[in-house]
């Protein structure tokens, strides 16, 4: 039973990433499915495509940006050093972040940050007025007094998605535990998975061979240069290429190996105090579908599709990527995609992603 299912979705995986190359959607995808079955974790990986417009064709150890597949490692970290006693969700962000006191968002809770419910505004190009050097630490603290009035009274209780607030939160993060924000995310996340050398924030690599394995991601008008290997998100290169919103780099199966531990730990197998870090960070929450680190199945539209369950949670990258986890069916599906190297506008992805997804799910329920 689990061979079919597993023929059936690579079957599903290798059509659908066909038709993405030849749409134009993107250069070329590196996607795996991890199903539940025969008492252990099944993975179903496929790839397709060119890393990039005459370049070499993806393999199954592409790097990929994950854009804003970060966020979700970084709530996991802030969990989980909320459990250890070293970062407390529930403290208004001016205890850590002093910079904020006499400030409206001072007064708001790292859980309402983490949700995208604190005030903060969705995003702003601090690169642009960067006074000095990208990554220097006189840099970081320009751009955190300039985020911090970035608020809005009135969005304060609805989901808002804000890069600003996972800005904000890695800086907090990195502060509380006295460590670098990767080496967090390392130490409780990924260490734990053994991905470590497969997930990773790039910036943070000293050796520099597994660029060379990386697909590319376009120009970049500001750095004056195509990127490859280097964060595609121009915030979180001015912030020094590691940040609570972006920064990160992935193998397929390595991001499917997360998503696995969210859903067995979602399912008890784990432990109860895993099942209690994911459970909170996954429930639903008023005034949107955010949930902490995770987005949930909007009623109408969402990149997930119409048949995932009303439970399933993920998150999408702007590069191209996606992460989504069914805990009922015990189904995760990663697509990692450069859409961006097609053109920085490059919109289709918006109507590829729901059929993706949508096709996976129907190929595991038999559809």
């Amino acid at each position: 039973m689990t061979s079919k299912l597993a023929s059936r979705i690579e079957r599903t995986l290798q059509q659908q990433l066909a038709e993405g190359c030849a749409a134009k959607v993107f250069p070329g995808a590196s996607a795996s499915i991890a199903f539940w079955g025969g008492g252990e974790w099944n993975y179903v990986e496929e790839v397709a495509g060119l890393r990039a417009e005459g370049s070499s064709s993806v393999t199954a150890d592409t790097f990929y940006d994950l854009a804003s597949l970060t966020k979700p490692w970084v709530a996991i970290a802030a969990l989980r050093l909320h459990q250890a006693g070293v970062f407390d969700l529930g403290e208004p962000v001016e205890k850590l972040i002093p910079e904020a006191q006499g400030l409206p968002v001072g007064e708001r809770s790292w859980e309402e940050v983490f949700s995208h419910r604190s005030g903060l505004e969705a995003w702003v190009p601090f690169y642009e007025r960067l006074p000095d050097e990208p990554g220097t630490e006189r840099a970081r603290e320009w751009i955190l007094a300039q985020l911090l009035p970035h608020w809005d009274e009135g969005t304060v209780g609805t989901a808002v998605y804000s890069d600003l607030g996972y800005i904000l939160a890695g800086l907090a993060m990195s502060r509380a535990a006295g460590k670098p924000l990767n080496e967090i995310v390392a130490a409780r996340v990924a260490l734990g998975l053994g991905v470590q050398d497969s997930v990773f924030f790039g910036a943070s690599r000293v050796e520099q061979t597994w660029k060379t394995r990386c697909a590319p991601t376009g120009w970049s008008p500001w750095r004056g240069r195509a990127l490859t290997g280097e964060v595609h998100d121009d915030n979180c290169a001015a912030l020094g290429g590691v940040a609570g919103h972006a920064g990160m780099f992935g193998l397929s199966k390595s991001v499917a190996r997360f998503g696995a531990a969210c859903v067995a730990a979602w399912h008890g197998r784990r432990g109860a105090e895993e099942e209690a870090l994911v459970r909170h960070a996954t429930a639903s929450r008023p005034g949107g579908t955010h949930r902490l680190g995770w987005d949930g199945k909007a009623e109408a539209g969402s990149s997930a599709g119409t048949s995932i369950d009303a439970d399933a949670f993920g998150h999408l990258g702007f590069t191209g990527t996606s992460l989504w986890c069914d805990p009922r069916r015990q189904l995760v599906m990663v697509l990692l995609t450069n859409r961006v190297a097609v053109s920085g506008d490059n919109a289709a992805i918006r109507r590829f992603r729901p059929e993706f997804h949508e096709a996976i799910v129907r190929a595991f329920d038999g559809a």
